[in-house]
């Protein structure tokens, strides 16, 4: 057959369906689950003083609501890979669907490269804290090597490396260990949980100075209040402000739908998946944040305070550690290596956020490649494991990129990415709340056809989607700074000359691309 009779790059996707929807639902809580279980519970409390954090989460978990169940029902319909690309250019926009798609990878391969550096800090940070808790000189100095620079960029690298060939090896081993990383800081959170709700204030007070010196927890509440911190009252306008670091902390739940090719039973598997997974993460945050509250309550904005706005009295009670959960803990464990192994296995979350994005990513680009949007081969697969090999190699060298340029300091990288990922959700939206008019054939076929008004289920969560994706996009752009408007700017130039060229090539080769975007693509 000549090519310009083959309208896909590929006339079989390749890939392997191993994936059940207790995977689907693993990714919706590995994937956000990192920073919001980590710091943002309790690093937010004088940045926003009075703000609720529990409630915030709360109506975060309610905003991301009709996006998930958009999401599910949508990729239990058409379970490809490429998920909202796929969506976006059959039902929006060929163009717009690539631009979403470009910003996607864009944001998440360098998310990749960040969470690799960040997650040797955090060891580093831990080990130190607890080694000088302890004084056990060791941990003190281990950790002190692994918060440099140097170090931080090496381990980022050699996590890439690591996750890059889990992705290589097929998507079975993936998903084991997947499961492995995902049940170590669950179980460990868990603990967690229970040892806060399980803690009085008075125990908390007694834990805190055995592990930190006699008198350390009233000297750091009385020099905050020195300082002019005070316990502030519930404010609702506070509750409203934290939303911005609570929005990001529900980032990335949407990265399974783009593995959806890869899922057994998809109509069953990504509608449970989805709404189980959503549901998961949203309490674990909440519950999570309540916890932390029961033993420290305001202690927590005190110390807060003084890190962030007075660094140099703190330093002069306690050593400098940065307010997480992991600290929190650690510091009400009396047993030194207990809560030593019961802090790094939270700190595993961001490690478990990496593979999901580099089986989301790989599987993205896969998909526009099979669309001949960006170079064929970049829809290679190895016919062994059914894994997407250039694919996945080029996911890997973006997150290397990302690992550098944090390496660097560039400020622009972490409001680049927050943009980039959340620009693509106004148009999924678009395109879900058209897909029964536009593409009856293919909404005949879905598990979930309710109508509430006359009004197709979907169409209603696409709409509450795309009115959410414009606020959360507004909302982060308040954030959006000179340069990170210009990188952006550059980001978008480069990604359209990309496709435009690749286009042009098509038309020289005689491809019909309007056939491409009439059709979705093989299984």
């Amino acid at each position: 057959m000549a090519e310009k009779e083959l309208i896909f790059t590929r006339r079989a996707s390749g890939l392997v369906r191993e994936l059940s929807w207790w995977d689907v639902f693993i990714m919706l809580i590995a994937t956000p689950a990192a920073s919001g279980i980590l710091y943002y519970s309790v690093s937010t409390a004088s940045s926003y003083p009075g703000a609720s954090v529990p409630l915030a989460f709360f109506i975060g978990m309610i905003m991301f609501l009709p996006i998930c169940a958009s999401i599910a029902i949508v990729s239990s319909i058409m379970p490809r890979s490429g998920s909202l690309y796929i969506l976006i250019s059959r039902l929006v926009n060929p163009t717009l669907g690539y631009l979403a798609g470009f910003l996607f990878f864009l944001g998440y391969s360098l998310t990749i490269g960040v969470l690799g550096y960040i997650i040797m800090g955090i060891i580093g940070g831990i080990l130190t804290s607890s080694g000088m808790a302890s004084n056990i000189t060791g941990f003190t100095n281990l950790g002190i090597a692994l918060q440099s620079r140097l170090w931080r960029t090496i381990g980022g690298i050699l996590w890439v490396a690591f996750f890059w060939l889990i992705t290589l090896a097929g998507v079975r081993p993936f998903r084991n260990i997947l499961r492995i990383l995902f049940a170590i800081p669950g179980i460990a959170t868990v603990i967690t949980i229970i040892y806060f709700f399980f803690t009085s204030p008075s125990m908390a007070q007694l834990a805190f100075n055995h592990n930190w010196g006699p008198g350390t927890f009233q000297a750091i509440l009385n020099a905050a209040k020195t300082n002019g911190w005070t316990a502030p009252s519930f404010s609702w306008s506070a509750t409203i402000g934290v939303l911005l670091v609570v929005i990001w902390a529900y980032g990335g739940i949407e990265m399974a739908s783009y593995a959806s090719g890869e899922v057994k039973t998809p109509r069953r598997s990504m509608i449970k998946g989805f709404m189980w997974g959503w549901l998961g993460v949203g309490l674990l945050y909440i519950v999570l944040a309540c916890a932390v509250y029961r033993p420290f309550g305001g202690f927590i904005g005190a110390y807060d305070f003084l890190y962030r706005n007075h660094p140099e009295v703190l330093k002069e009670i306690m050593p400098l550690v940065s307010p997480s959960v992991p600290f929190y803990i650690s510091s009400i464990i009396k047993n030194t290596w207990i809560g030593v192994i019961i802090a790094l296995a939270i700190a595993l979350w961001f490690v478990n956020t990496m593979p999901p994005f580099f089986l989301g990513i790989s599987r993205l680009i896969f998909a526009m490649a099979m669309d001949r949007a960006i170079p064929e081969r970049l829809a290679n697969v190895n016919p062994k494991n059914g894994a997407p090999t250039w694919a996945t190699h080029l996911t890997a060298i973006v997150a290397v990129i990302g690992v550098i340029l944090n390496m660097a300091n560039v400020k622009i990288v972490l409001g680049t990415i927050t943009f980039a990922v959340f620009f693509p959700l106004w148009l999924y939206g678009l395109g879900a709340m058209l897909l029964p008019y536009r593409r009856p054939d293919i909404y005949e076929t879905s598990p979930i056809k309710t109508k509430i008004g006359g009004v197709p289920i979907v169409t209603i969560f696409g709409f509450l989607t795309f009115g959410i994706g414009w606020f959360i996009m507004l909302f982060c752009a308040r954030e959006i700074s000179t340069p990170i408007a210009i990188a952006l700017a550059v980001a978008v130039v480069v990604g359209m000359i990309l496709y435009f060229v690749q286009q042009g090539r098509n038309i020289k080769r005689g491809i019909d691309i309007s056939k491409i975007y009439s059709q979705i693509p093989p299984e």
